[in-house]
């Protein structure tokens, strides 16, 4: 089902007792588990991509509440300053700013890995979560296509940059955490190896379900390696669920009339799908636990597909070729 140190049964939750306390932690989580406090974040650094809008921007707000150093990774400027502004305002602890990243664009990404660099700080918690979806046909700068360039080959990149970071900064007792947002689209997603981006035949429901799918098939593939290598960070794949955020303005208009009529029976608001991300993020349930497929903050199966080991390879392989760096992995098991 998971990654052999994801499938550890956790016989008892850890008790902190350095947490944030009353209306201050209900605030501060809004996930199923009756509103579980989670131990405070002073001194560790985020990056969430796409932290602007929707599931990002709520899961920055309550790191950042947490105590966390959260740098928002995005494309819009304006969106950034206007979102670092807002957090502001409502957090009451922790440092949030925002650098410009452009998950479209090669160039954009190894920028921003630069820019972050220069900063000299540690990295404690990466989460890959910017995506579109249901885009039509299209291409990136680089000349991928759309969904599977930004969802997928961006954070793919990005995550490469940072991993020296990451491991620099992860310790025994507190690995350094890499948490990617997929979808349960993946269920039904196929991975096209010869026409990763959907010549052939364009589909955006099939180009968006394969970039998913591709994101667990990573997120496996990198805990096997950080295993490998004895690397203190774990990597895990999220599915926030059906949520009411903003990636729905592609879809048919009456698809949009229906979500506006139902959304509010239906569809969890940005809050509460973000709760899994958070959960994954800062819970000591999961440390030192990766690999794992987790849905409403609980480890679950993900498409059977998704374990096929020489898929992961070839996957990890061909993503080397595309975004132009080393494949050290393909001497490793």
């Amino acid at each position: 089902m998971c990654d052999s140190t994801c499938m550890q049964h956790v016989k008892s939750k850890c008790q902190v007792s350095n947490v944030l306390g009353g209306q201050e932690a209900r605030e501060a989580w809004g996930g199923r588990r009756g509103g579980e406090v989670f131990p405070t974040q002073n001194g560790k650094v985020a990056i969430v991509t796409g932290g602007t809008k929707g599931i990002g921007y709520q899961t920055v707000k309550h790191l950042a509440r947490l105590g966390m150093h959260v740098i928002i990774a995005g494309n819009n400027e304006n969106d950034g300053q206007e979102a670092v502004r807002k957090l502001k305002e409502e957090t009451l602890t922790g440092k949030v700013e925002f650098l410009y990243c452009d998950l479209a664009s090669m160039k954009s990404i190894r920028q921003f890995v630069q820019q972050f660099r220069a900063k000299n700080c540690p990295l404690h918690v990466l989460v890959n979560n910017a995506g579109v979806m249901l885009v039509p046909e299209r291409k990136t700068e680089d000349g991928f296509e759309e969904h599977f360039g930004l969802n997928y080959l961006g954070h793919f990149l990005l995550t490469n940059l940072l991993l020296d970071t990451l491991k620099q900064s992860g310790t025994h007792s507190h690995n350094a955490r890499i948490i990617t947002v997929s979808s349960a689209t993946h269920y039904v997603g196929k991975l096209h190896l010869n026409d990763l981006q959907s010549r052939c035949s364009y589909s955006s429901h099939g180009a968006y379900a394969q970039s998913k799918l591709a994101l667990v098939l990573f997120t496996y593939r990198l805990q096997h390696l950080l295993t490998a290598n004895g690397s203190h960070v774990t990597a895990n794949v999220v599915d926030p669920g059906v949520v009411n955020t903003e990636l729905y303005k592609h879809v048919f208009w009456v698809v949009k009339v229906v979500k506006w009529m139902t959304a509010w029976l239906f569809f969890k608001t940005p809050e509460e799908g973000a709760s899994t991300t958070i959960y994954a993020a800062v819970s000591p349930e999961l440390e030192g636990a990766g690999g794992c497929y987790l849905y409403n903050e609980e480890r679950t199966k993900s498409a059977d597909v998704a374990y096929d080991e020489e898929l992961q390879r070839r996957l990890w392989t061909e993503s080397c070729k595309m975004v132009g760096i080393s494949d050290e992995a393909s001497r490793l098991p």
